[in-house]
């Protein structure tokens, strides 16, 4: 067990539903999930901390499993950790698990790729308990056979600038996307977008969702995705989706058996 003078690097794996939170950073009078976890670590350890993430995700967006990492020199147990936090914060995100890393270890640079899931829901009417987490369309279906045909044309590296939003502030426009599907969700009615890449710039998985929702409905050939890829204007590709329907599933780091730094841009 570590002594009240050794630095430890401890990564908490959060949960969250993001419809209340004005995004994951911290912002001066607003309500953030970096603003609220911060605040819990604080309570415990009793010194001020920084939450690095691996992700900043916008406001109204879920997260299934973030890592996000700080450093402490209290000997606090990990499981105290979870169980402190979680008495500490409100129901809306927990900590799932707490892990000692390397002190050279950080979230946010040792991410190699992420995968993200994007819901739409099917029917004449919305469904509250649902419709948290999805993007109602108000269709009987979606043809999902066009949608995956798009879809793998942005497999791949692409210059991405096409898909981001003018807030963007990214050096670098080109991503790597590994694999992406559309498919039928076992709950009712619900049609998923799933996306894993190396690394995402501003809105581009909502405005690839609202993309593949205009192939779904007919307005747009998957044909046409290489154009709107090419032309990198803005303007080419479909509406930004609702923040709600995104959620960051997954996060892949270095030494994992199926994505390694090896096969990815530099983010």
């Amino acid at each position: 067990m570590s002594s009240e003078h050794t630095t430890r690097n401890i990564c908490l794996t959060l949960q969250f539903d993001g419809t209340g939170f004005s995004g994951w950073q911290r912002q001066d009078g607003l309500r953030t999930v970096q603003g609220d976890v911060e605040a819990a670590i604080e309570a415990m350890v009793h010194h001020p901390v920084k939450l690095g993430a691996c992700s900043r995700t916008d406001a109204g967006v879920h997260a299934f499993a973030m890592p996000a990492n700080f450093r402490t020199h209290r000997d606090i147990p990990l499981v105290g950790f979870v169980r402190g936090l979680n008495d500490k914060l409100d129901g809306d995100v927990a900590v799932i698990k707490a892990e000692e890393m390397p002190d050279a270890w950080d979230a946010r640079s040792a991410a190699v790729a992420k995968r993200y899931h994007y819901r739409y829901l099917l029917g004449e009417s919305p469904m509250p308990l649902r419709d948290r987490c999805a993007w109602w369309v108000r269709r009987r279906a979606l043809n999902l056979e066009a949608m995956n045909e798009a879809a793998q044309h942005f497999l791949g590296s692409h210059d991405f600038s096409a898909f981001r939003a003018s807030k963007c502030v990214a050096r670098t426009h080109r991503r790597f996307m590994h694999k992406l599907h559309i498919y039928e969700a076992n709950e009712v009615n619900q049609v998923v977008f799933q996306v894993i890449g190396n690394a995402f710039l501003t809105h581009m998985v909502r405005i690839m969702a609202g993309t593949l929702y205009r192939v779904g409905v007919g307005h747009t050939a998957p044909a046409e995705i290489p154009e709107i890829i090419a032309s990198m204007e803005r303007s080419r590709a479909g509406v930004t989706a609702p923040s709600r329907g995104l959620t960051l599933e997954e996060v892949f780091f270095d030494g994992y058996p199926r994505i390694g730094k090896s096969s990815v841009d530099a983010a």
